[in-house]
């Protein structure tokens, strides 16, 4: 077998098991300095006789396969002689590790966070196990949990060998956490891509909008009943909404923000402001005030106070909008909320115990973390994330933890946030690195990584984290 270290990030943990008995050649590339050995190495997985890396900057490589037209004049070593050189010049490490810390100037001293895993941070992150794979193979696709723990995943794109590819679904499948099992229920009259999901007070599903198998926003809604597991037509929304944010309200309406659409002609149109909600005690859908902006790919969180703040979005293509809306349902009113430093899109949003929301990631190479204050109106920095991170998870944990898994690029890296420190620790690695996946916090505590899409193609498999 050989490695290939391309940079420092590539070095490997001595601590790793595997590394200690590897019997092979390690490839240095010639502008590695003694410098580059002195740094501390990210952790290594060993699957099926390869070698996967997780780069600090660059998400998951599979070696030996380092990239095209690399041209590396390599030396040679053993590996006992690599482990001895790692072993001697790890308490350098810690002290260049300092230096190159605080001399960083890049988006961390913009914003007066801080890089990486936080010092004061006690999290113990815990590992990714295997999971019962789907029925069917997804990517932005929609999840909603039961009371009762169970989860229901709707629709999506189905099998297709990357994510421009393959066929959307209109398939709908339970998850019993109790047996860890996987079943379908009742196909949806419509293929829907990326729809609206909610779980009525009588136990009924809503799904609505989203795209159409013939790759046109929708307006119709759907409701399916556990009772013959069969999915028939609901009312009708105003308007079609894809790439839209949902948000559930106090009062149980379920509203509908924005998105793409079509005009009163039946036009498709890039982006709208509208937004309109469902009332289940009369089943119909009824305009709302419009938004002051157009966006699509923004997200949407219900506050404790009952307000709706919705972020970031813009034109599917960028730019992407820094301006930051509040949406009062008592007053049917929108106000302008305190702007973000930085517009972001695909980015994900999650609501903490103490009422804060803490916004991850986006479009752009965006490390930058930010959270909300709603009593104060103002957004604080909290640090970054090791990688970049867009179409990615969040998951708040049951000790009030954020998992953030995945992420464009098919990345494998994990981290948590700790909001009692505004820090970051690096998690667990997932055993597949995957983006536009779903995932859940079940009833006891673990968390469940449901599809998307890796660089083999469309997943069905599922990881549990905090499994044993």
């Amino acid at each position: 077998m050989v490695i290939n270290i391309d940079d420092a990030s590539d070095l490997p943990s001595i601590a790793e098991p595997w590394w200690q008995t590897f019997d092979g050649t390690v490839n240095f590339h010639p502008a590695m300095t003694t410098e580059d050995l002195e740094k501390p190495s990210r952790r290594w997985d060993k699957r099926d006789d390869l070698i996967s890396i997780i780069f600090a900057r660059q998400g998951l490589r599979t070696l030996p396969d380092i990239g095209p037209g690399l041209k590396l004049g390599w030396l040679r070593f053993g590996a006992v002689a690599f482990l001895l050189l790692v072993v001697a010049l790890a308490g350098a490490a810690c002290g260049s590790d300092a230096a190159s810390e605080s001399s960083d100037t890049g988006d961390t001293a913009a914003t007066g966070g801080t890089s990486g895993s936080s010092p004061a941070s006690v999290l113990s992150p815990s590992e990714f196990v295997k999971g019962p794979d789907m029925k069917s193979r997804r990517e932005r696709f929609t999840t909603v949990r039961f009371a009762d723990g169970r989860l229901m995943s709707v629709g999506g794109r189905a099998i297709g060998l990357q994510a421009q590819s393959g066929n959307y679904n209109e398939t709908a499948e339970l998850f019993d956490p109790a047996s860890t099992t996987w079943t379908f229920t009742g196909d949806m009259n419509e293929q829907r891509r990326s729809p609206g999901l909610m779980v009525l007070s009588d136990g009924r599903v809503l799904v609505v909008g989203g795209l159409s198998g013939q790759r046109e926003p929708l307006a119709s809604s759907e409701y399916w009943d556990e009772g013959t597991g069969v999915w028939v037509f609901g009312p009708e929304m105003n308007r079609p909404h894809d790439l839209m944010a949902t948000a559930a309200l106090p009062d149980g309406r379920f509203m509908m923000i924005g998105g793409t659409s079509k005009d009163d002609n039946g036009l498709l149109i890039s982006l709208t402001a509208e937004t309109e909600a469902y009332d289940p005690a009369t089943e119909t859908w009824t305009e709302l005030a419009p938004m002051t902006e157009k966006r699509a790919n923004h997200t949407a969180t219900t506050l404790l106070d009952g307000r709706v703040l919705v972020v970031g979005g813009g034109k599917t293509d960028g730019p992407y909008l820094k301006v930051t809306e509040l949406y009062d349902p008592a007053t049917d009113s929108w106000t302008p909320g305190a702007p973000l430093t930085r517009g972001r899109a695909f980015h994900t949003a999650t609501l903490l115990d103490d009422g804060r929301v803490l916004v991850v990631g986006g479009k752009g190479k965006v490390k930058i973390v930010e959270v909300y204050d709603p009593a104060l109106d103002t957004w604080s920095p909290a640090g970054e994330t090791t990688d970049s991170r867009s179409e990615h998870a969040a998951n708040l944990l049951s000790d009030g933890t954020v998992l953030i898994t995945g992420g464009t690029g098919y990345l494998v890296t994990s981290e948590l946030f700790d909001p009692a420190t505004n820090g970051w620790v690096p998690g667990e690695v997932l055993s597949t690195g995957r983006y536009r996946h779903s995932a859940f916090t079940l009833d006891d505590g673990r968390a469940l990584i449901m599809g998307g899409t890796s660089k083999d193609g469309m997943l069905a498999t599922t990881e549990i984290y905090g499994g044993e």
